[in-house]
């Protein structure tokens, strides 16, 4: 049997905890970032862990940051310079140096640098201790080093303005982005124009993954409008809610 797991989603407009035990994903609480400054990210990080209840009844604890901040390198680049370099060279705002963090892939012979704001690490390793805090991007690639034999596979995580886009292709990651969007079109543009680039239109399968009510209605959208173009038809499209919550199981 699985061990009761909580897993932490958090992006730059909402926070989610999440129940995963044998093999389910149960919302637990969700708060909206309104105030956007440190101090107040902070403050409805500890109120969405006080809503959580006794946490002593879980024996596992993650956290999974979504941001655009985040830069994949080849672990032969990763030891040749630092990680401030590395990001600051590609991000467009300054990461100051506390708040980048790093996780090694060998799988992928990869390295993902990203920054990791410190109220995240400040809230939950006071009140979590053992909580394993990583970037959404991590976990993604660990998970696609598992599960489906098809060559080709694509796993997009919806976030309220954003999204997280990664495709494996003949056992390589040969695609992974960050996008801002307004509207389903937007996603489907993105999706387009990428598997136009990869030459993706073989068998494959595309996974839509959300959170929330409102995110699961926009990927509803987005596989409507490809079913309608020739480029996914060998596509087989999977809509999720919370599935990506269990990627996080990878990590602890």
């Amino acid at each position: 049997m699985d061990k009761n797991q909580l897993a932490i989603e958090i992006n730059p407009h909402r926070m989610s905890a999440f129940e995963v035990k044998d093999q389910t994903s149960t919302l637990l609480a969700t708060k909206i970032c309104t105030n956007k400054s440190d101090s107040g990210y902070k403050q409805t990080l500890q109120e969405l862990i006080a809503d959580c209840g006794n946490t002593d009844r879980f024996e596992n604890f993650s956290c999974s940051y979504s941001q655009a901040q985040s830069t994949l390198v080849p672990m032969s680049l990763f030891g040749e310079s630092t990680p401030e370099n590395i990001i600051n060279l590609t991000s467009h705002q300054a990461v100051s140096k506390d708040e980048i963090d790093y996780n090694r892939l060998p799988e992928w012979n990869m390295v993902n640098v990203y920054r990791m704001p410190m109220w995240i690490k400040s809230a939950l390793i006071i009140k979590l201790p053992r909580i394993v805090i990583q970037h959404e991007l991590s976990h993604i690639l660990r998970f696609l080093n598992t599960g489906s034999t098809i060559p080709q596979r694509s796993q997009l995580i919806l976030q309220e303005d954003h999204f997280c886009l990664v495709v494996r292709k003949d056992g390589q990651i040969v695609h992974a982005t960050y996008q801002v969007y307004q509207s389903a079109e937007d996603v489907l543009y993105h999706l387009l124009y990428t598997y136009q680039q990869l030459n993706i239109s073989s068998k494959g399968e595309l996974f839509l993954q959300t959170s929330t009510e409102a995110l699961h209605q926009v990927a509803e959208e987005v596989s409507k409008l490809a079913k309608k173009i020739a480029q996914f038809e060998a596509i087989s499209i999977t809509i999720s809610m919370n599935d990506h919550l269990k990627f996080q199981s990878l990590c602890v």
